[in-house]
């Protein structure tokens, strides 16, 4: 039969457990104050371990520090009822206790062993403090290298900046070096942290933010000249972006630098210009030839009619075609000065799409009737040229003619040899491969020595004589058909009549090829 709690709680049966003792006062004092001493301690015990997990909350396994502080309490309430079981015989809540303490312990031996793998994994007070030390080396080092780094990017006379890439794909500048910030007028802290199209002006966003976009497509470097409206004014960069991606292969940032080259560009444009009014120059007779014919014709007609009139001798018929000849031959003259005008003007205008076949007619026909005076004939094969380049229309025009001009020296000093030459062919056609446009430029005029050939397009380098030749012609046109993009060569052919020349090639793409490309075709 079950028995109560009161029934099992009732120690009427028992004998306090000091008659053991025999109630030795000494015997009893040895006892009372080892159980009390013991208590005591696993009492303060797991409150100090209890205020140790609250105060330092990364310890590992905290938890298990708090099953030991049970099982302390529990083994520190057995000693306190020994000491009460000595005058009261309560061994049945005596024995409980030391069933909790029982669980107690089981359950924190086990939590032991199967966190001891765990434990042991636990790096020792000398790891912990070789590690540490190693860390404090690595931040030593990490910040040596930022301070490198912030020198670097704060001192360096080029343009920097750092591009973030969004998770939306928008772009925002993260920073900007004082060189960047000096050239183009802007202050790094309006900038830091904004989008860029809220950061800068509209037109210089919409310029930009192309270029950053196909940075992060690609995901590869790529370089560019670009011109540039800042507050500090207008300038021009040779460009540079390189993207960052992280583990995953994404674009995150976008690193650029650029050179400002506005003063090379001023430079280069200077002598550009001077080259093509140099090139007007050497035309100066043939263009004054163009314009004695019309005016000569204009003359004699405007008298002939006007000595018939004088008579009454003038019919309305021979009025109205003499009156149409002079209308025809003034808006001769007036498109030869226009083009004269425009041609020998600065051409500001920027990199645009053209068609680069009107480009060679029109260097066709500003020198075909000058070159025709001198039997010089410029012999054109029509081609089939329908895609566009970009690049500068009147600087093409330019190295046309100076190919036309240098053809023509040829030929008049193979003349004065004894050889026979006279003829200049012109072809322009689009590749076979529809990517370019094809410019071929060839004279009658003997060839150039293979010698010679390989450093025509070095600067002032010519085989004229003194004076006759500053040796920049080539090689102004060399510059100008790289900034497009393309490229020009030189090379000797066998004509039809057993006669020889130089055929100048020159290939533009029909789209801009960044500067490793161009390289890599020059190469």
């Amino acid at each position: 039969m079950a028995l109560g709690l009161d029934e099992l709680l009732d120690s009427g049966g028992f004998i306090p457990h000091g008659v053991c003792l025999l109630w030795r006062p000494d015997i009893l004092m040895l006892h009372v104050g080892s159980d009390i001493l013991i208590g005591l301690s696993y009492f303060s015990i797991p409150v100090a371990l209890t205020y140790f997990v609250m105060r330092r909350r990364d310890v590992a396994f905290g938890w298990v520090a708090l099953l030991f502080a049970l099982f302390i309490i529990a083994c520190g309430t057995t000693h306190f009822l020994s000491v009460w079981t000595l005058w009261t015989p309560d061994y049945v809540l005596e024995g409980l206790v030391k069933f909790i303490t029982a669980l107690a312990s089981l359950a924190t031996a086990g939590a032991l062993w199967w966190l001891m793998p765990r434990l042991l994994a636990l790096p020792s007070p000398r790891e912990l403090e070789a590690s540490n030390r190693a860390l404090a080396l690595e931040v030593a080092t990490r910040r040596e290298m930022e301070t490198r780094y912030s020198g670097f990017f704060n001192n360096l006379a080029e343009a920097l900046f750092i591009v973030q890439v969004l998770p939306d794909g928008d772009f925002a500048y993260e920073a900007i070096n004082p060189a960047l910030a000096r050239i183009g007028g802007l202050d790094p802290e309006q900038l830091r942290d904004r989008r860029v199209r809220d950061a800068v002006a509209p037109e210089l966003a919409n310029l930009v933010i192309p270029r950053y976009t196909a940075c992060r497509d690609s995901g590869k470097t790529i370089d560019y000249e670009e011109t540039l409206d800042m507050p500090a004014g207008q300038r021009v960069f040779h460009t540079m972006l390189v993207p960052v991606k992280d583990a995953a292969g994404r674009v995150i940032q976008i690193l650029g630098s650029g050179r400002d080259v506005t003063e090379r560009k001023r430079l280069q444009e200077e002598v550009i210009q001077t080259s093509k009014l140099a090139t007007l120059g050497t035309l100066a007779a043939g263009m004054a030839h163009e314009m004695s014919q019309p005016l000569n014709v204009i003359r004699l007609w405007t008298e002939n009619t006007l000595n018939r009139l004088q008579e009454n001798l003038l019919e309305p018929a021979r009025a109205e075609k003499a009156l149409k000849l002079v209308i025809e031959q003034t808006e001769r003259m007036g498109k030869l000065i226009d083009h004269v005008r425009t041609f020998g003007r600065r051409d500001g205008g920027g990199m645009r799409a053209f068609q680069p076949a009107n480009c060679v007619q029109s260097a066709v026909e500003l020198v075909r009737h000058q070159y025709a005076l001198e039997d010089v004939e410029i012999v054109e094969s029509s081609g089939s040229a329908q895609l566009p380049v970009t690049g500068r229309p009147l600087e093409l025009e330019q190295v046309i003619l100076n190919l036309f001009s240098n053809a023509r020296d040829a030929i008049v000093a193979l003349r004065a040899n004894g050889g026979k030459a006279g003829r200049i062919m012109v072809a322009v056609g689009d590749d076979p491969d529809r990517q370019s446009v094809v410019i071929q430029v060839t004279d009658d005029g003997g060839g150039i020595d293979p010698t010679v050939l390989p450093h025509i397009f070095d600067p002032f380098f010519t085989t004229k004589e003194v004076g006759k030749g500053s040796g920049l012609g080539l090689s102004i046109g060399y510059g100008i058909i790289d900034g497009m993009g393309g490229r020009i060569e030189a090379r000797n052919v066998e004509l039809e009549g057993g006669s020889r020349g130089v055929r100048f090639s020159i290939t533009l793409p029909s789209q801009p090829v960044s500067s490793s490309d161009r390289e890599f075709s020059h190469a």
